[in-house]
């Protein structure tokens, strides 16, 4: 991934490897994961002086970031990994991973990645709220739904959407309020959360020499599975 020319250091001729930004970038085509990738950016709703956002906004959903913009794009992933750590309220599954995307891709912090061609089981409770319940995530298929001990029947209580984005019912089986657990499969989700290599850059000698330019490298963030971030609040 480098070119050598010679160079004149104290009347010494040495050889120069200039990095090719290219061929990078042609690594990450043919041997990165397919992503779709959003941009993420602070919800009008936080607050600077209390660090804290509107846990009530219907927007970000309290998140305090919200997000647009999806390109999808192509990204290497390394170290991707999962550990369950024993706290005193429960197990917490804590998975994270290095994501270093295409020099074009102005990756920034936050910045949240969907993998297409990769599924998760994902586990929720949720609060019924009437005719149709949101989900966290779109479901590609749902496994079963529960509360405590009652069976909740795909097709005979309720359907998902045609979006795959929410529960819709068909029965009065709950009533308002019930919470009710479901585990689904969906697209695992990541979000940027932390700049490993942000300034990755080199000058190259342009063809013919005597003239230098400055190439953009690709960079690298550290990014973690969203529903591993706690308490889904901004960083």
């Amino acid at each position: 991934m480098a070119s050598e020319n010679m160079e004149n250091f104290s009347g010494f001729m040495v050889p120069r490897a200039d990095f090719k930004g290219e061929q990078f970038d042609t690594l990450i085509q043919q041997k990165g994961y397919r992503l779709l990738w959003q941009q993420g950016m602070f919800c009008s709703c936080y607050v600077p002086e209390s660090g804290q956002p509107d846990y009530t906004c219907l927007t970000c959903k309290g998140k305090g970031y919200i997000y647009f913009g999806d390109t999808e794009t192509r990204a290497l992933v390394t170290s991707i990994n999962g550990r369950k750590e024993q706290e005193h309220i429960g197990l917490q599954d804590l998975g994270s991973a290095y994501l270093t995307p295409l020099s074009t891709d102005n990756v920034g912090f936050r910045d949240r990645f969907v993998f297409l061609d990769f599924t998760m089981k994902y586990s929720q409770v949720i609060t019924h709220e009437g005719e149709i319940d949101d989900l966290r995530y779109p479901a590609m298929d749902i496994i079963a739904v529960r509360r405590l001990d009652d069976v909740i029947r795909r097709g005979v209580d309720f359907h998902l959407s045609k979006d795959n984005k929410s529960i819709e019912w068909i029965t009065d089986i709950l009533e308002i309020g019930d919470k009710y657990s479901i585990l689904y499969t969906t697209r695992p989700v990541y979000i940027a959360i932390n700049p490993i290599h942000e300034l990755r850059g080199s000058y190259t000698m342009l063809k013919g020499g005597g003239l230098e330019k400055f190439v953009k490298l690709p960079n690298q963030y550290q990014i973690k599975r969203e529903d591993f971030i706690e308490n889904d609040r901004v960083y």
